[in-house]
């Protein structure tokens, strides 16, 4: 109905009329950028010191407000994640995506080239300049697709 409309899909979820109409708030989660955690609940992502961190406020208003209060932020975690779970992360949310995720990303997942060689064969993937790019063919295998290529 979307691509009738006139929508294509630029993420499992999400459709737009032009590139300009894709949501940019989104699309820096997707493509495994930077972005700060600010609020009550509020996760956030951070490149620093040559690792991935994931960042926590605490989920209640007056907490957050508490701790903002006492000691001028509400961040109450700071976890560096491990070079496998970034990867992880970067694979999970960049296959949901039309472009893809380069596979250059997942070397610390070391997914298996005869499962990539697999999946392309049975037109669930589209290997474009090093990036993984489901197809809308795998679209709805993505689940599967994405334990296949993390399995250890």
């Amino acid at each position: 109905m979307l691509s009738a409309a006139g929508l294509s899909a630029y993420e499992v979820s999400n459709h737009a009329r032009s590139l300009a109409a894709r949501s940019r708030h989104n699309l820096i989660y997707w493509r495994g950028g930077d972005y700060l955690g600010v609020g009550p609940g509020a996760h956030g992502r951070l490149t620093a010191d040559g690792a991935r961190w994931a960042t926590l406020t605490p989920r209640g208003v007056a907490d957050y407000v508490a701790r903002v209060e006492a000691k001028g932020a509400g961040l109450v975690e700071r976890t560096r994640l491990s070079p496998r779970e970034a990867a992880l992360e970067r694979l999970l949310m960049g296959l949901r995506t039309v472009e893809g995720v380069a596979i250059a990303e997942l070397t610390d997942l070391a997914p298996s080239p005869e499962s990539i060689r697999q999946m392309t064969v049975a037109g669930l993937f589209e290997p474009v300049d090093g990036q993984l790019i489901v197809t809308p063919r795998g679209r709805p295998l993505l689940d599967r697709i994405t334990l296949e290529l993390a399995a250890p």
